[in-house]
């Protein structure tokens, strides 16, 4: 079977092999960035990753796992905010990661891992019906929409360092952009520019693609020890969560990064993804158990 590595990529791991334990939580999150009404989401440690808000902010998606043996296969599981409450929006043999709202609003974009092991992307609607979006390519591990029904794509390779990013045009036109790539994949609010990260001596570095002008660009800007999820907050704010800190990097001007949110407080351990809502007043974060 197949699990997630590189902090849950898909990869192809031992039968035996168990999901790391994570928490899930939501937080409000106030315009002076205090967090506060904190709330688990799981009731007790498991993999519980990947958050990703509906459009209208009213629910909360995740990858959750679903049994605790061989059998061990993951759904998507929704949250409702205002009722507290939460079921599968999926329920298959298959296993399904990275929830991602479609563009058309129709429903989610997931990565499946297939039975014969085969990971595409997949579509499911609001009443979790499912289908294959992309029959190709295959090895999709992470996925990012564009504007304009593009995509981003983390590929997988045969060991880590081919991992690759590609970028997919509406056409069907596949471009490899990058070799030797973390999991980040995030497009820049309003614009055509999609960010993904490389590594060089160990560290991840923050890259650009600029689909106007078909060019990619390596900055010099390395992501904080631990850092490996992008966010944006605003068009020239993009955010990454390391250890138990979120820190921001302004696109315009600022060079580095600087400290945006402490949730050392809220998770003793470990920040993970994260996702914010289109209000901007609601922080979902998985947290290490």
């Amino acid at each position: 079977m197949r699990l997630l590595s590189l902090a849950l990529a898909v990869m192809a791991l031992p039968v035996a092999a168990a999901l790391p334990q994570y928490n899930l939580y939501l937080t409000d999150l106030s315009k002076d960035l205090s967090v506060s009404n904190r709330m688990k989401i799981n009731e007790t440690p498991t993999y519980i990753n990947q958050p990703a808000f509906s459009g209208d902010g009213k629910s909360l998606f995740f990858t959750l796992e679903q049994g605790k043996d061989a059998a061990v296969q993951t759904d998507i599981g929704r949250y409702y905010i205002a009722d507290k409450k939460q079921d599968l929006l999926t329920k298959t043999t298959l296993s399904e990661y990275s929830p991602t709202l479609l563009p058309d609003g129709s429903g989610v974009s997931v990565v499946v891992v297939e039975a014969d092991q085969t990971q595409r992307l997949w579509k499911v609607d609001w009443q979790g019906n499912t289908s294959v979006l992309k029959t190709d390519p295959k090895g999709v591990g992470y996925h990012a929409w564009g504007l304009h029904q593009d995509l981003l794509l983390f590929i997988l390779g045969d060991k880590e360092d081919n991992h690759t990013v590609r970028y997919l045009d509406k056409s069907g036109k596949l471009t490899t952009l990058a070799t030797g790539v973390g999991r980040a994949l995030s497009w820049q609010p309003g614009t055509q520019k999609g960010f993904y990260t490389q590594t060089k001596q160990d560290q991840l570095y923050l890259t650009s693609y600029d689909v106007k002008t078909g060019t990619a660009t390596a900055t010099e800007l390395a992501l904080p020890a631990g850092g490996q999820d992008l966010v944006w907050w605003s068009e020239d704010t993009l955010l990454v969560s390391a250890g138990t800190k979120i820190y921001q990097w302004q696109a315009r001007g600022e060079q580095g990064w600087t400290l945006w949110l402490d949730l050392s407080k809220d998770c003793g351990t470990e920040v993970s993804r994260f996702a914010l809502n289109k209000e901007r007043n609601q922080l979902a974060f998985v947290c290490k158990a």
